[in-house]
């Protein structure tokens, strides 16, 4: 028997302001998915949803990671051949631009993560406890909230 889909349209703005700017879970936004400056927690504490259901989830967020350092290049790289600043400061250009991008890269890539996981989860990819990820299974009642 086929799942039957949430009929509630989800908050996208607010699901991914929540998720991939604070760093919120995306399903209660009460506890952070972050266990360290990088690395996320398996499951929210609070309703449960799981954040990595498969084993190549964090493709994505390593091409938006890349994204970011990729932008910071171009947009100094177009800079410099216009207005020259990098090397009127007595640096080297090429160096420089690398250096930027790459602290970029490390910079954005909490970002990059938790908007990846934002994607995830408003598209369902994601799963509450055991269940297998897909259509209908990220909009299950928070833990605690279903009849018995």
């Amino acid at each position: 028997m086929p799942r039957k889909q949430d009929s509630t349209p989800r908050p996208y703005v607010r699901t991914f302001w929540r998720t991939a700017i604070r760093g919120r879970c995306p399903s209660c936004g009460k506890t952070s998915m972050f266990d360290g400056m990088i690395s996320i927690h398996e499951r929210c504490a609070n309703c449960d949803l799981r954040y990595q259901t498969g084993p190549g989830e964090w493709i994505g967020t390593l091409a938006l990671g890349y994204t970011i350092g990729a932008v910071v290049a171009i947009a100094l790289a177009i800079v410099e051949l216009y207005l020259s600043p990098i090397r009127d400061a007595g640096l080297h250009p090429v160096w420089t631009i690398v250096i930027a991008s790459l602290l970029a890269t490390l910079i954005g890539y909490r970002w990059a993560k938790s908007s990846w996981f934002a994607l995830l989860y408003l598209y369902d990819f994601m799963a509450f406890g055991d269940a297998p990820p897909g259509p209908g299974s990220a909009s299950a009642p928070p833990r605690g909230t279903g009849s018995r």
